[in-house]
């Protein structure tokens, strides 16, 4: 729900860090299907940002996809930095959101378990603030100019760090 392009954290990201970039997201879709991960692991990239498990219909389907997608890109990739974003918390459905986070913070620490030194962790819990939590999304969901800024701002170190290694 950005006002424009540009103001998305994605757009935000690329132009403070000088670098082009790829969005997979299709809107109400991206839900972590195989055939994409196929398609995107022989994509040139610097890094890979994993977030889709707010597109996940539910907390099953992110289990039964987030896994085996991050082994489809790693395999072909085994160097490639790899940051697993959770969505930024709003204020609804504090359950389903935690289950979703657990998730994708089981696969981060399952990688990590098997050695992988180049993946990376964003837990999107916090990402919004504290204060004036409400004008960052339109609908506890969808981010504002003001939500993405805040979004691009708490992953910006992870980003650069993932590159710098």
């Amino acid at each position: 729900a950005a006002s424009r392009v540009g103001n998305s954290y994605i757009s935000l990201l690329s132009r403070w860090l000088d670098m082009d970039y790829i969005n997979y997201g299709f809107p109400g879709n991206a839900r972590g299907e195989l055939a994409v991960a196929e398609y995107i692991k022989n994509i040139d990239m610097s890094v890979f940002v994993y977030d889709y498990d707010h597109n996940a219909e539910t907390p099953e389907d992110l289990q039964r996809t987030h896994k085996p997608f991050f082994d489809v890109i790693r395999k072909q990739n085994p160097n490639l930095p790899i940051i697993m974003m959770t969505r930024p918390c709003g204020d609804s459905d504090i359950e389903d959101m935690e289950k979703r986070r657990r998730i994708v913070l089981d696969t981060y620490e399952g990688a990590l378990a098997a050695g992988d030194k180049n993946v990376y962790f964003v837990d999107g819990k916090e990402m919004l603030g504290t204060d004036e939590r409400h004008a960052c999304t339109i609908d506890l969901i969808h981010p504002t100019d003001l939500g993405f800024m805040r979004m691009a701002k708490y992953v910006l170190p992870t980003l650069k760090k993932a590159l710098e290694e």
